[in-house]
């Protein structure tokens, strides 16, 4: 007995040390597979090791080489052609050496201060740090190398993570106005939702927003001159991403005022009426040219306040009017150099700076782009950068994985697009190396059993889900995507089921998987079950509203979908209490309907959903909420309409076949009725006509009629009747 428990002990023994160096040789081998690939992709050796090490931890982060072509020192002298293109704080615990001590950036022993009190040049060796992807190759460095577009998975708890620590953090938007005045928004949004919102408006990421206002202007207190509002003489102008700061917080106020400037000699008023809209007291000439920033609107005239630049520092002058004629407005308003300004409020900074980067730094798609331009399809290569500081990609990365951290959401699928230079230092491998291959000499391929049963079952505006038949044995299944006419890997997994993320809403994907198996340094493959073609989701139709109606119909309309085939458009029916399709409407473009046939002074509800018809299907997109809009009273019918008497008209018109409180008849000198016209209410369901006084003789007048009825002082009204026209005696 205690023979057999020793021979018991000694196999389980033998199993759990065999069954430990399986797992530790499988790990391996997934490594070097890993490895493999990412040398295909071109990625130098000396990338691989950090790489491989994240998608270890974060199997669904996907790493893609940005080949610049470029000489590695080639690129840190264009870098610094311009010393003052690359600052650095100087700060204690920094090394000195991190400071650039040539003849220009160093005088008499000191270093000359590039900008606000602390930031001096960086030296040559901070530059090749910072711009060294190698060195931030780890999972809170590797952010700078995030795409900077939206991600719909990004939350407004995600924001409030980065903001957290800042004045912003959970904060209701208040500010200090133009005239001085401590105000909150109407609206009372917070900093976080102005984000969210002003991300989705412009296609941008909204964490890498939040980092960059974080990065540029956070602070436990709003004390940073470019956003506490009190900054002279730029009171009540705001600029959260500091664009245009070119020499510091001053210059990118005058930016975000919009450079208003008399375009010819004007004069400036101390004093407007509202109520008549004209300026009067102390008047004071300015020649052409003369700056100003903008304070309100006051009709034809602008509120200003006048400042000259003087000895490279902004000085306030006189507060007046001046006419808008008057003024170079080139750079205010929303057109196309305008970009919202002037910026008079945190959440027009934040809206309009996030469109303006978004337009402006196409190709330069990651925080490191817009700190080193070296993609070589940027027509501006080492120049137009977005932020002086040396450090700010690298800082900004470790805000947004603070970020996605905090909303537990680090490990979804991510695109990292990793610039890779040539003759890197102490890498002796070229950039374009293909050295060792994607399948080794060891991988056996093709030996596994193909699986079975591959579909999708379901999806939503950024995913798709699949599934399959397990395979026993397996130690997992690789996943394919479909780009460009070819399959690339996606990522694997150990189950039969997987999630693809981060896809475009309202389009088809082609997919395919395969299992293998790894033992003993060997990799077995199966055969790839044939592509299936699935497609996502599409979100709520926005601003689905009623636009008007009349006496038996009403008038729907809602925002573009670019991607969807058309829209179904339903109707409750109250009989059924379902919705029934009403109406299946063909063509992205055509975007609004006329219900029609309807009961007069009725309410009804409506939905809308957007559809896309692919080539394997249909996909239906989210049904909107349900809105309601009512018909109006039936029409009144005019009988007659005459003058048979000097400025004199007589209006008859059938009797309403409903109860009403009265009828108003309106009379004009214009067809339209937009303006000279008058009307009166004839009270009365059985008051059939009236007299009308004009103003003229001898010329043509129109008339109209409606009915109404009131309630508690307010009037509810039918649609109008047709116009008739009579000349006046």
């Amino acid at each position: 007995m205690k023979k057999s428990i020793s021979v018991l002990l000694s196999l389980v023994l033998i199993i759990n040390i065999f069954a430990v160096f399986s797992a530790t040789e499988i790990i391996d081998v997934q490594a070097a597979d890993y490895a493999a690939e990412l040398r295909s992709k071109g990625f130098p050796e000396s990338y691989i090791d950090s790489l491989v090490a994240l998608q270890k931890k974060y199997p669904n982060w996907i790493f893609e080489p940005l080949n610049t072509n470029l000489d590695f020192q080639t690129a840190v002298n264009g870098e610094r052609k311009n010393h003052s293109q690359q600052l650095i704080q100087k700060a204690s615990g920094t090394s000195t050496s991190m400071y650039c001590s040539c003849s220009k950036c160093k005088k008499n022993g000191n270093y000359v201060i590039q900008e606000a009190s602390n930031w001096v040049s960086a030296s040559e060796k901070a530059v090749k740090y910072y711009m060294d992807p190698r060195n931030f190759l780890d999972e809170e460095g590797i952010f700078q190398f995030e795409s900077t577009a939206y991600d719909g998975t990004q939350t407004k708890a995600g924001v409030e993570s980065i903001l957290k620590g800042t004045w912003m953090y959970n904060t209701e938007i208040s500010y200090y106005n133009t005239s001085g005045k401590y105000v909150t928004l109407k609206s009372k949004i917070k900093y976080s939702d102005s984000i969210m919102s002003s991300a989705r408006e412009s296609g941008m990421s909204a964490y890498y927003l939040a980092s960059k206002i974080r990065q540029e202007n956070g602070g436990s207190k709003a004390s940073a001159t470019a956003v506490k509002g009190t900054a002279s003489p730029f009171q009540g102008i705001f600029n959260y991403y500091n664009i245009g700061a070119n020499s510091g917080a001053y210059d990118g106020l005058a930016w975000a005022a919009g450079y208003l400037r008399t375009s010819k000699a004007a004069t400036l008023y101390s004093s407007y009426n509202s109520s008549t809209g004209k300026v009067g007291g102390t008047k004071t000439s300015l020649k052409s040219g003369q700056n100003m920033t903008w304070m309100a609107n006051c009709g034809k005239y602008y509120r200003v306040r006048l400042y000259a630049e003087i000895g490279g520092k902004y000085v306030a002058g006189r507060t007046g009017y001046i006419l808008k004629s008057d003024l170079r407005t080139t750079y205010t308003g929303t057109g196309g150099s305008g970009w919202g300004r002037p910026w008079y409020s945190p959440h027009l900074s934040i809206k309009y700076g996030a469109r303006y980067i978004a337009q402006n730094y196409k190709t330069q798609f990651t925080g490191y782009l817009q700190k080193f331009n070296v993609n070589p399809d940027s027509d501006t290569l080492y120049s137009h950068e977005y932020m002086a500081n040396v450090a700010a990609a690298a800082s900004e990365s470790k805000t947004t994985y603070n970020a996605y951290k905090s909303a537990g959401i680090l490990g979804i699928t991510k695109t990292f697009s990793i610039p890779v230079f040539k003759n890197m230092p102490n890498d002796n491998t070229s950039s374009g190396s293909n050295s060792g291959s994607s399948s080794s000499s060891s991988e056996k391929r093709n030996t596994l059993p193909c699986i079975t049963g591959l579909k999708a079952t379901g999806s939503d505006t950024q995913r798709i889900y699949l599934t399959w038949n397990k395979i026993s044995g397996v130690s997992g299944y690789y996943i394919d995507i479909m780009k460009n006419g070819k399959y690339v890997r996606y990522g694997s997994t150990t189950s039969n089921k997987f999630t693809v993320s981060g896809l475009n809403s309202f389009q088809e994907y082609t997919f395919r998987v395969k299992a293998y198996k790894k033992m003993s340094g060997t990799t077995y493959y199966g055969k790839y079950w044939k592509g299936i073609t699935y497609g996502t989701r599409a979100a709520r139709v926005s601003k689905f509203r009623s636009t008007g109606s009349n006496n038996g119909a009403i008038y729907l309309a809602w925002n573009k979908n670019a991607r969807a085939t058309g829209y179904k458009v339903f109707k409750y029916n109250p009989t059924s209490k379902k919705y029934v399709l009403y109406k299946d409407i063909k063509g992205a473009k055509n975007t609004t309907l006329k219900v029609s046939g309807l009961k007069n002074n009725t309410k009804y509800l409506f939905k809308i959903y957007a559809y896309y018809k692919g080539n394997n299907g249909t996909y239906n997109g989210y049904c909107s909420n349900a809105i309601s809009a009512s018909t109006k009273l039936n029409m009144v019918t005019m009988n007659s309409v005459t003058s048979k008497s000097k400025k004199r008209i007589t209006v008859k018109w059938n009797k309403a076949w409903y109860s009403c409180t009265g009828y108003q008849v309106m009379w004009s000198t214009t067809k339209n009725f937009s303006s000279n016209y008058l009307s009166v209410y004839v009270k009365g369901h059985n008051s059939l006509s009236t007299t009308l006084k004009t103003a003229q003789s001898g010329r043509n007048y129109y008339v109209r009629t409606r009915v109404y009825t009131q309630k508690n002082n307010k009037k509810t009204y039918g649609s109008w009747s047709a116009v008739k026209t009579v000349k006046v005696k």
